[in-house]
């Protein structure tokens, strides 16, 4: 008793006997035992919050170390007005990058804290994804990139909050784009199986390794070849993607082999709807 009295959560009374203080040893024990849980669930927290810092200063860093540089450079007075001009040019892109960093982070934490209350419409998911590769059409013509969509059905209809969903599937077509321009071509699937939509997008550019796949939609996860200055994003896109169907009661799940890198996701339909 007098060591658990003094922190050491670890110890135990033992139980000789059924009596009543058998029975204050049996709850002392299991008093440890909670505290002892709450102290380890107060240390992971600790460390996850450590881990994100360390993430966070890490991606911010990067581009605001090149923006302050190049804005240096360009401050000085021996550079002529078309380099003066270049170096600007550099640190407004860097600028923007790091402004994407900060949107991604605060709303990945507003979607893992609950604070995303979602507007919950009926949507068809096939004008949804028709809307969204016009918009990304520059995007797929400045990386060379031909995009195939397929629907097995004219309208799927599901009830979602469709601004957020669309994020969801803006970030999935623009990992698509990003790491899968080798591969000249995309490709976006729509299609229903038991009471579900299904929405799958492929890109046929490198492949990602078994020992990534597993990690792929946690925070800050990057598959080491893809850090670059051309490439590396947040870190955050299949994390907000995953959290934002998971809050639509959805599922996500990605495969890299040799017929492409395809994320599918799986949507309950609009009551409704099912049964088709």
């Amino acid at each position: 008793i007098d060591r658990i009295s003094t922190g050491d959560f670890e110890s135990r009374i033992e139980v000789r006997s059924r009596d009543e203080l058998g029975l204050i040893a049996q709850r002392l024990n299991s008093m440890a035992d909670g505290i002892r849980g709450l102290m380890e669930a107060e240390r992971r927290t600790e460390n996850t919050k450590n881990e994100l810092i360390t993430s966070v200063a890490h991606d911010l860093r990067t581009p605001l170390t090149s923006i302050l540089g190049y804005l240096d450079l360009a401050a000085a007075g021996s550079v002529d007005e078309a380099t003066r001009q270049k170096y600007l040019s550099i640190a407004y892109s860097k600028s923007k990058r790091l402004e994407k960093l900060i949107e991604d982070l605060f709303s990945f934490t507003k979607l893992t804290s609950g604070e995303i209350r979602l507007n919950i419409v009926s949507i068809d998911l096939v004008k949804m994804m028709e809307q969204l590769l016009d918009e990304f059409y520059p995007s797929f013509q400045d990386n060379h990139l031909e995009c195939e969509f397929v629907t097995s059905a004219p309208s799927i209809v599901i009830e979602a909050d469709g601004d957020q969903l669309a994020r969801a599937f803006a970030n999935l077509i623009g990992n698509a784009v990003k790491y899968g321009a080798a591969g000249k071509n995309i490709k976006i699937e729509l299609g229903l199986e038991a009471n579900q939509a299904r929405v799958a997008v492929t890109n046929f550019g490198e492949l990602i390794p078994p020992e990534d796949m597993a990690y792929i939609f946690n925070r800050f996860y990057r598959v080491e070849n893809s850090r670059s200055s051309d490439t590396g994003g947040s870190g955050l896109g299949l994390a907000i993607a995953r959290s934002i169907v998971e809050l639509h009661h959805g599922t996500i799940e990605g495969k890299s082999d040799f017929d492409g890198t395809v994320f599918t996701v799986m949507l309950p339909l609009k009551a409704e709807e099912q049964g088709r």
